[in-house]
């Protein structure tokens, strides 16, 4: 049995090009909820620092990002759509740098590039209840 690894996890996504704001808070929420079901704690951007509101990027998101993904163990990036992300890939960027554990969670038919260039754990998702079954079963095994 896989002995689970207990880690702060931060967990990066698309926002912008993301249509359905309201589904994609729920996903966020329910991705936090399964990774704080396997010991895990979990930092999302715009919950835990905007508070579900949206602020356009700019420099006043850089400093929050900086500050949790210091404290944070991995990073879990939620790819989704084929749309760029420069907030994204300034956080694995910056995970990278940081020597973070990095996880993608590329959902069928997308490309992870140029997301897969800073790792080899990628988890691949067919909808939203295959991305939280996967996490259940999966996640822990990218950590070690």
């Amino acid at each position: 049995m896989l002995e689970c690894i207990e880690m702060n996890v931060y967990i990066g996504y698309k926002y912008r090009n993301f249509k359905d704001k309201a589904k994609l808070k729920e996903l966020l929420i329910k991705v936090s909820e399964s990774l704080t079901s396997l010991g895990h704690k979990t930092f999302i951007l715009g919950r835990d620092e905007f508070r579900w509101e949206y602020h356009a990027p700019t420099t006043r998101s850089l400093t929050p990002i900086i500050k949790n993904l210091r404290k944070n163990g991995a990073l879990l990036a939620l790819i989704e759509c084929e749309s760029k992300s420069k907030g994204l890939l300034f956080e694995c960027i910056f995970a990278k740098l940081l020597r973070k554990k990095i996880v993608l969670a590329v959902k069928e038919g997308i490309s992870p590039k140029p997301f897969n260039r800073f790792t080899k754990r990628i988890i691949r998702f067919d909808d939203h209840k295959d991305l939280i079954k996967k996490i259940q079963n999966d996640f822990d095994k990218f950590l070690l």
